[in-house]
């Protein structure tokens, strides 16, 4: 029967046999309210991982999108203004991880603060 009081299905005349015992009644207040509370937190958490997923769409179709663009305008650049934009990239060029630290070619070094990634393993790994 408490589900009934739960979802609002008990009767009113019930609820004036309850009122003769008071701590029946107190705990069964508590419970509703136990239970509601719960029930809130269950719909919050659900509306949660929708959100979460939904966005994970949204940046999915935005990447594809920007994919999109680039190739259905690659085909209006020249060779000669792709060459000198990827000569202006120096791919071909070492990337410098760290003061001294030269690391492979055919990247774009990006800097950052440290306090953004923090790593507290070294990552980086060499052989030979």
């Amino acid at each position: 029967q408490l589900y009934k009081i739960s979802l609002g299905m008990f009767s009113g005349t019930h609820y004036d046999m309850l009122m003769d015992y008071p701590a029946l009644m107190t705990a069964i207040f508590f419970y509703v309210v136990t239970t509601v509370i719960f029930m809130l937190n269950l719909l919050i958490a659900q509306l949660n991982c929708s959100y979460q997923a939904t966005y994970q769409d949204m940046v999915g179709f935005a990447r594809l999108n920007r994919g999109k663009i680039v190739t259905e305008t690659m085909p209006a650049v020249s060779k000669k203004r792709w060459e000198r934009f990827s000569g202006a990239l120096r791919l071909d060029e070492r990337v410098e991880f760290g003061e001294g630290d030269i690391g492979l070619s055919g990247g774009i070094q990006v800097w950052e603060p440290a306090s953004a990634n923090i790593t507290t393993v070294d990552m980086i790994r060499r052989f030979g």
